[in-house]
């Protein structure tokens, strides 16, 4: 029998042992599951009908709101009856209370609908006690079946253990020995076991490994001319241009795309420090700087007949130079990957953006118009439901024209034609400002806003007023949607590292860590957002900062909130 039809055997033992206690387990919990919801599901919420019954029947004589609280609770009894003779009880109940009814001052329809109700709510307690004497049998049956299930399992596992742990690990151990005899180079050592399974197999297979390894060494340079050769063939396969360079920034080799985009021969490149070619080359001297910034633009190049873009990847590579597992740089490897095409339809995109959002303020401004025609009364009187249907096309109307807006601010940011003019401002007047404009939707929702005391007069940023007050109030108008009422919202404007920083914090539900990126990228929508929102405020806040030279982010606030800040250089 051989080692895998072993493992296999025993492996479906413990699985079996397993499946069996498992198996059991859940089928004794599950029937304790059905005997404890069946007191909850059948009598308990009897119970409850009949207290609610007996607290209003005291008042069914003048109170109708105690009249109408028995008689729902006695229709939902009606329609849980469970136990034997409950049915019979709950129709002369539904019989009295509705002579009681008629006679409000009977005393004794209101005796016998009191008997009714203690006559229900005696069965359905006898029968919880019943049900929880059969529950309490299950579970201590359950408990003992298992307890016989467990201790055989036990028995057989520890058996298994003792046994099974040596069987697998002895060769094991004689086999890791004779392998690091081999790996320090004493080739005549000879790994020794007597075994006809899987073992057996690879110890004649590994003194087979110890007998070759002299010609291998003699074979190696061979093996690695052929991987050179191939390693070649892949790289000049490749449509992209990649460039290859050691530690010392000699150039090892360059595709045909890599030759053709510098207008370089192979002579004149290849094993040449390639700093000094850079001297005279101007695409690869960019090349090699613009490779150097993280997260850098695309690079513009003429090729191909036409404006091309090419973005540029460093690719470190590294080898582990001992036994220690230390690291060490071997080149780089440089790819430019043509991204043309996607900018083409990135632009085309923004192009299509503006002009769709352009072309529908006109018509979208006319409809508003056409609604403010049609509420004033000269015209002609509106009922209350065209009023109401007129408010609700405004508001969408209102809504499309915010929208079209924003899109129309976003694809200016992203054909990079934000006008800013910058200028020194106070940033007083700038808080000051956004304050102002969202003082009535604070009011509305009973939210006060609390300023921090402001630097020294005098001291100013270098921004666009216009352009820095837009971004504070989308950060106040989002803080004072994700608050609850009666809350405070405040803003802060401090100096940070020769910039002056704004923030807003909220006592809202934060922002998880994992959205603290994304929720600045266009039409990102956090799950559990407000309604109401497009998804492009904040992208638009990041591009006008950045244009004015600032940065912008959000944090979480000690105590819960998001405090939302961003950056103006100080003049």
């Amino acid at each position: 029998m051989n080692l895998k039809t072993k493992l296999t055997l025993g492996l479906i033992l413990l699985f079996g042992l397993l499946v069996l206690v498992s198996a059991m387990g859940i089928f004794n919990v599950n029937a304790l599951a059905t005997d404890a919801s069946a007191v909850l599901k059948d009598n308990y919420k009897t119970l409850e009908y009949v207290q609610a019954m007996q607290r209003a029947l005291d008042g069914v004589e003048y109170d109708p709101s105690s009249r109408e609280i028995f008689r729902q609770n006695m229709e939902e009894q009606s329609r849980n009856i469970t136990e034997h003779g409950e049915k019979e009880a709950t129709e002369i109940l539904t019989r009295e209370y509705s002579r009681l009814e008629q006679h409000p001052t009977d005393s004794l329809a209101r005796a016998n609908v009191r008997s009714q109700l203690l006559y229900i709510a005696d069965l359905n307690l006898q029968a919880i006690a019943r049900k929880n004497d059969q529950a309490l049998h299950t579970a201590s049956g359950s408990a003992m079946l298992l307890g016989v299930i467990a201790t055989f399992c036990v028995l057989v596992g520890f058996v298994f253990l003792l046994n099974f742990p040596g069987y697998i690990a002895n060769p094991i151990q004689q086999l890791t020995t004779g392998i690091q005899a081999i790996a320090a180079g004493n080739y005549e050592q000879r790994i020794h076991l007597n075994r006809h399974d899987e073992f057996g197999a690879l110890t004649t297979a590994f003194n087979e490994l110890a007998a070759k390894l002299d010609d291998y060494q003699h074979s190696n340079l061979a093996r690695l001319m052929f991987e050179k050769k191939r390693l070649e063939t892949v790289i000049g396969a490749m449509h992209d241009p990649v460039i290859g360079l050691d530690e010392r920034h000699h150039v090892l080799f360059a595709n045909e795309p890599a030759l053709a985009l510098l207008h370089i021969t192979p002579g004149k490149l290849i094993g040449k420090d390639a700093r000094e070619v850079a001297l005279t080359n101007d695409l690869l001297r960019a090349l090699l700087a613009h490779t150097a910034k993280p997260d850098a633009e695309p690079l513009k190049i003429f090729a191909e007949g036409k404006e091309s873009f090419f973005l540029p990847e460093a690719i470190d590579i590294a080898v582990r130079a001992d036994k220690n597992d230390n690291v060490q740089g071997i080149g780089q490897v440089l790819v430019l990957k043509n991204v043309t095409q996607f900018r083409e339809r990135d632009v085309a995109k923004t192009n299509f953006i503006a002009t769709i959002s352009h072309e529908l303020k006109t018509p979208i401004s006319s409809i508003k118009m056409g609604l403010r025609l049609l509420e004033d009364e000269r015209i002609g009187e509106l009922n209350e439901e065209q009023r109401h249907l007129l408010r609700q096309l405004g508001d969408d109307a209102g809504r499309l024209l915010n929208i079209t807006g924003e899109l129309l601010k976003i694809a200016q940011a992203e054909t990079g034609n934000i006008q800013i003019t910058l200028a020194p401002s106070d940033p007083a007047e700038i808080v000051e400002t956004a304050r102002e404009v969202l003082a009535g939707q604070a009011r509305e929702k009973q939210i006060s806003i609390e300023i921090a005391p402001m630097p020294k007069s005098g001291e100013m940023v270098l921004a666009d007023a216009d352009k820095s007050t837009w971004v504070l109030v989308n950060l106040l108008s989002n803080a004072i949607r994700y608050s609850p009422q009666n809350q405070t919202v405040h803003i802060a404007v401090a100096h940070q590292d020769g910039n002056i920083r704004f923030s807003v914090r909220d006592h809202g539900s934060g922002v998880p860590e994992i959205y603290r990126e994304k929720i600045f990228e266009r039409f990102f929508r956090m799950p559990g957002a407000l309604p109401g929102g497009t998804g492009l405020g904040l992208a638009i806040s990041r591009e006008f900062v950045w244009a004015m030279g600032g940065d912008i982010g959000v944090e979480n606030a000690p105590g819960g909130g998001s405090l939302f800040w961003f950056t103006l250089r100080a003049v």
